[in-house]
């Protein structure tokens, strides 16, 4: 999620808000896939050097005070963690061609953890946080990243049937359906358009749409419109990967923040937010 200064401080401050929220994502629960855990602190990552290649559940822990996602991104044409931190420094900041945005989960709050399967092919790989502090800084300016290496033959393959809703990504909308009934759901999201797009999955509150999420403001005092249970982190086009997560009833939002390298504004304001709603489970 890649932060255009300001425009994502208000989920930060939604988060901090509800810190002591529960997280309802689960991991994928697809047996032939390894599960691989992260531990995100303010403000650095620990957890393994080395992953093999192919399919891998990784799960994220908040033990943090801020709100925190696991972003790889993949270093090619032999690029270094050095190149991209340069690219960073730039005003506005610069996503460059070389670095292939790959997954990740996206979000926990603060004491929750969160999971995406992705599927990773051999190289080096940046994790990164791009949600910025309070001061509008992006924390990967802060220490927040750790280079892993991809290593080997694939491990597993995650099979491409095994979820019950898909998000179709594009520019700049998402292709999805409701409504969908209470319960466990696994998502597969593909991203059929021309940049790189995430998704930030909000349970929104009574009354609230995500419009009143995105344009949020904590200095009106006002409670926070919803909470962010899940999601996947940006995945460049072509690219494709799964979360699984329990929805209890109500109304959801799909949001994504990704900039357009262009002009420099969020996606969502160019349209890619929406809604569904989940319905209770009726018992005979």
């Amino acid at each position: 999620m890649p932060i255009i200064r300001g425009h994502l401080r208000l989920i930060l401050c939604v988060v901090i808000a509800l810190a002591g929220a529960a997280s309802m994502l689960a991991a994928a629960d697809d047996k032939t896939v390894r599960t691989v855990t992260y531990v995100a602190e303010d403000y650095g990552f620990s957890g393994p050097d080395r992953l093999p290649s192919g399919a891998l559940t990784i799960r994220v822990v908040n033990r943090g005070k801020e709100l925190h996602h696991l972003q790889f991104v993949k270093l090619t044409h032999g690029r270094s963690a050095t190149d991209f931190n340069a690219m960073l420094k730039r005003r506005p900041p610069t996503i460059p061609p070389w670095a292939l945005f790959s997954g990740g989960p996206n979000a926990p709050v603060p004491g929750a953890e969160a999971a995406a399967t992705v599927n990773l092919t051999p190289g080096s790989y940046l994790l990164l946080c791009l949600i910025p502090d309070k001061t509008g800084t992006p924390h990967v300016a802060l220490g927040m990243q750790k280079l892993v290496r991809v290593e080997g033959p694939e491990n597993a393959k995650r099979n491409g049937e095994d979820h019950d809703l898909f998000i179709d990504q594009v520019d700049f909308d998402f292709g999805f359906f409701g409504p969908i009934k209470a319960g466990p759901h696994t998502f597969h999201v593909r991203n059929h358009g021309t940049q790189p797009h995430e998704v930030l999955v909000v349970q929104l509150a009574t009354g609230a749409s995500v419009k009143d999420f995105v344009e949020y403001r904590p200095e009106s005092r006002e409670p926070p419109p919803g909470v962010p249970v899940g999601g996947i982190t940006g995945i460049g086009t072509g690219g494709e990967a799964f979360f699984s997560v329990h929805l209890s009833p109500g109304r959801y939002g799909l949001v994504c923040f990704f900039p357009d390298p262009v002009t420099g504004v969020p996606h969502f304001t160019k349209g890619m937010m929406s809604e569904f709603m989940v319905r209770p489970v009726v018992r005979n």
